[in-house]
């Protein structure tokens, strides 16, 4: 008799849910949502990126100093019947006028003289005769208080024109940079408040112009009742004022 085998058959184990995460359907969707997620992030980062905030501002500064010397340039023309008589009564002219400069305490090496040129009158003025000569003398001096009464005298002994006085300090090139330094800091503070009040906390220089005021424009006014009594040299001479303006474009983020 052939032996027999009993094969017992086990019911299969029930299925888990999807739950644990291996149902494939709903493993594609919330990869799909993470997928979209992660787009709309890099979508909201590349508008923030290349959309800036675009500001600019305009920071001024201002420094002053005692004003330690002023330049005076003065034209000479003369008009005569012939060339020679022309240059020689500029020439009179002009030592005349470099004699009133050295009396009042100008250096004669602080002076120059440009040279002296003759033409006929009638290429200056129509229908003039002869000639005219004239030449340009520029000074320096250090008694700038008294550069009005320098003025008024040049013109009694014979000046054609004086021009605005030009006021000078020494070492002006430092002067310069703490009036840059002045208005750095003033741009600087106002793109501050307004990147705060735009929440915007990344900023970048894009474009940066520097002005300076031009050294006939430059002011001399009376020095306050404390710098008189710090500086003498300020009360006597009056205030050299130096103003520095840029302009800063920023991009904010």
């Amino acid at each position: 008799m052939e032996p027999t085998f009993t094969e017992t058959v086990h019911p299969a184990e029930p299925i888990e849910p999807c739950s644990s995460g291996f149902c494939p359907m709903k493993f594609s969707f919330k990869k799909m949502l993470m997928l979209l997620g992660f787009i709309l992030v890099i979508l909201v980062l590349w508008q923030w990126i290349s959309s800036p905030m675009i500001v600019t501002v305009t920071g001024t500064g201002s420094v002053s100093v005692p004003a330690t010397s002023a330049t005076v340039t003065t034209t000479i023309s003369v008009n005569s019947d012939t060339a020679q008589n022309a240059i020689a009564a500029a020439n009179t002219k002009a030592n005349t006028i470099k004699n009133l400069l050295t009396g009042n305490g100008i250096a004669e090496s602080d002076i120059s003289e440009s040279q002296i040129t003759s033409y006929p009158a009638a290429l200056v003025t129509t229908g003039a005769t002869g000639y005219q000569a004239s030449l340009q003398i520029v000074a320096k001096t250090v008694h700038v208080s008294t550069v009005g009464d320098l003025v008024a005298g040049l013109y009694s002994v014979g000046a054609s024109l004086v021009n605005q006085p030009v006021l000078n300090v020494d070492n002006q090139s430092a002067l310069e940079t703490k009036a840059t330094d002045a208005a750095m800091t003033d741009a600087k503070s106002q793109i501050g408040k307004i990147a705060l009040s735009n929440l915007k906390l990344i900023r970048k220089v894009v474009v940066l112009d520097e002005q300076t005021s031009s050294s006939t424009s430059t002011t001399s006014s009376k020095a306050d009742t404390l710098t008189q009594a710090q500086n003498q040299l300020a009360a006597t001479n009056g205030v050299f004022q130096l103003t520095k303006t840029v302009s800063i474009s920023y991009k904010l983020w």
